[in-house]
């Protein structure tokens, strides 16, 4: 299911939609009696749920006792929408008023959660019968972009979802970011779904931390492309360029790798047009790669301003003194003391590595004496954003033996308040012979 669909929806109504989605997906077709039996039954249970979902958020119900018989759901659910729903949430006995010999008026306040709670059984049930379809022995329900759902709001949506599947055959998949997912919260009673007891969390994401890994894996799938034209990705890029591409798509993200292949491409072909070489043979150099992270800063950009929502604005004021910083520090990286991922502009440098603006690459102390025994966490500020500024050196190449050392710069220790603290200005001898380390210039093929 693709919940960004469901975005500018308010729960409960965003939960109904989902629930619906979910329906119409097992809703079988066939003439056998185990299709017809549940699609009758996916039928009933869709009628409610949309005369539910289009009522008000409160449904005030006013039963009139006198000569007269009112059914409770009348002002919701009516006609036979209102029999359907009483016979799916076996509530059929208590819908009805009985005549009385005086005349009396009461008014009942129910909200959509309490005829969700009705409803629940009998949508267990058809998810149960789905799931026993054809043979089957289980069902997959797996929501997309969870995030899109509102972070105070997704524990109920949970809640009900794990509710309906609970002590089943039917398992539920959650794709979503982890720091704008919030999946339980603690209460009376306590609502949502509870790690590791409810669910467990699994990263899909293999970043820059380990660099190897991705570059192998985004290469392989890379060759199986190429491999039916006769080539494979050795051939097509050098290996400088091989290896800015993954620095560039941050990691092993298949879509933004192909993405930047595209568009190097793009790039090398147009430089090739412009030039004296042989357009039938061009290789795609990291000159090219660079040309290409350039156009795709701006996406991502669109990207952030769609996914982070309200926050947004906050999260590219952030983004923006990260980048002001690490130019400032003629570098691509930036530290921070771990305990500071846990204040709340700690938490958004965390957010932007979901949305991958910046990009974990290891943990380490800084080799002076004043950072002895303080942890930080090395980041990488996106490649995107700073290939089009005139930086004097290339990013240090941390993934090969011995060079993350490189990354122990106590300078390039950030917190908010770094413009009030300037770049030392005077380096001791040791220190400056640490920074010609670090002095990587391109090559002229390859110079930002």
């Amino acid at each position: 299911m693709d919940v960004e669909q469901h975005k500018s929806r308010e729960y409960p109504d965003v939960l109904i939609e989902i629930i619906m989605d979910v329906l119409e997906a097992i809703e079988p077709g066939g003439w056998k009696k185990p299709q017809r039996l549940l699609r009758k039954e996916v039928k009933q249970l869709l009628a409610v749920l949309s005369a539910l979902r289009d009522a008000g958020v409160e449904v005030t119900t006013s039963t009139e006792r006198d000569t007269t018989e009112k059914s409770d759901l009348g002002v919701a659910l009516h006609g036979g929408v209102a029999k359907q729903y009483a016979k799916l949430s076996a509530t059929a006995g208590g819908t009805r008023s009985k005549q009385t010999k005086t005349s009396h008026r009461s008014t009942q306040t129910r909200r959509k959660e309490d005829f969700l709670r009705d409803l629940a059984p009998a949508i267990s049930h058809a998810l149960e019968d789905a799931a026993k379809l054809d043979g089957r022995n289980s069902l997959l329900v797996v929501l997309d972009d969870f995030y899109f759902i509102a972070k105070e709001t997704q524990p109920f949506v949970l809640d009900h979802l794990h509710g309906i599947t609970k002590r089943s055959n039917v398992w539920l998949k959650i794709g979503s970011v982890h720091s704008r997912t919030q999946s339980f919260v603690d209460g009376d009673p306590p609502l949502g779904m509870q790690p590791p007891h409810d669910l467990q969390h699994l990263s899909l994401d293999v970043g820059l931390a380990d660099f190897a890994t991705a570059k192998t894996f985004l290469e392989e799938v890379a060759n199986g492309v190429l491999g039916p034209a006769g080539f494979k990705i050795r051939d097509v890029l050098t290996d400088t360029a091989r290896e800015r591409a993954v620095l560039v798509a941050g990691g092993a993200v298949a879509r933004d790798y192909f993405d930047l292949l595209i568009a190097a491409a793009d790039a090398g072909w147009e430089a090739t047009q412009r030039s004296d070489k042989n357009a039938d043979a061009f290789t795609i150099g990291a000159e090219h790669v660079q040309a290409a992270a350039g156009l795709r800063l701006q996406r991502k950009q669109t990207d952030l301003r769609n996914d982070a929502g309200r926050e947004a604005p906050v999260l590219e004021k952030r983004f923006d003194d990260l980048v002001k910083f690490v130019r400032n520090r003629n570098t691509f990286f930036f530290l921070i003391r771990r305990e500071h991922l846990d204040t709340p502009w700690g938490q958004e440098i965390v957010e932007l590595e979901d949305l991958r603006f910046v990009h974990r690459i290891v943990t380490t102390r800084p080799n002076t004496t004043a950072w002895r025994g303080v942890d930080t966490v090395v980041f990488m500020v996106d490649f995107a954003a700073l290939v089009g500024k005139r930086m004097r050196k290339a990013p240090v190449e941390f993934w090969k033996p011995g060079k993350s050392d490189e990354l122990r710069r106590a300078e390039w220790v950030y917190d908010p308040d770094w413009t009030k603290t300037p770049k030392k200005l005077v380096q001791t001898r040791a220190e400056k012979d640490d920074s010609e380390l670090l002095e990587l210039p391109f090559n002229s093929s390859d110079r930002l």
